[in-house]
């Protein structure tokens, strides 16, 4: 497996279960295809054990394709609307909290990052800068 894949599966989990919790409507396990552009038509595909991925592939994929490869059949692939996922997550943090708590979005552009060195050697992020998108006037805030 690549580096990253203990990291996908923890993740997948953490999403069914945060999208369960948050209430989120747009989450669903779904077969997921990797798909590149070639000049061939969409042939028959196997699937290991030899059955036909015809469940998976969908009809109107009928073009030209170069490589296909199934990434997941739905059992470990899902989908879920990033906007819904966001706002459900600020939503989640306001709740159960002191008035002021939680996360507070800032809309602008990051302009450097702050750090200090912890008592292991690695560092912490300390303090954001930036510039604010609307009336900011080129002013940093941190």
């Amino acid at each position: 497996g690549s580096p990253t894949q203990s990291l996908h599966h923890v993740s997948f989990d953490l999403y069914e279960t945060l999208a369960v919790e948050l209430g989120c409507e747009s989450y669903r396990k779904l077969p997921v295809l990797s798909v590149s552009p070639g000049y061939g038509k969409v042939k028959k595909v196997k699937k290991k054990g030899g059955s036909s991925m015809e469940d998976v592939v969908p009809k109107w994929l009928d073009g030209n394709v170069g490589r296909m490869s199934v990434m997941g059949y739905g059992d470990d692939t899902a989908q879920i609307t990033p906007f819904e996922f966001v706002h459900k997550m600020i939503e989640g943090s306001r709740k159960g909290g002191k008035e002021g708590e939680g996360i507070q979005v800032v809309l602008g552009s990051c302009t450097g990052v702050e750090s200090q060195a912890n008592s292991n050697g690695r560092r912490r992020v300390t303090g954001v800068t930036y510039t604010p998108r609307e009336g900011g006037g080129g002013e940093e805030e941190e």
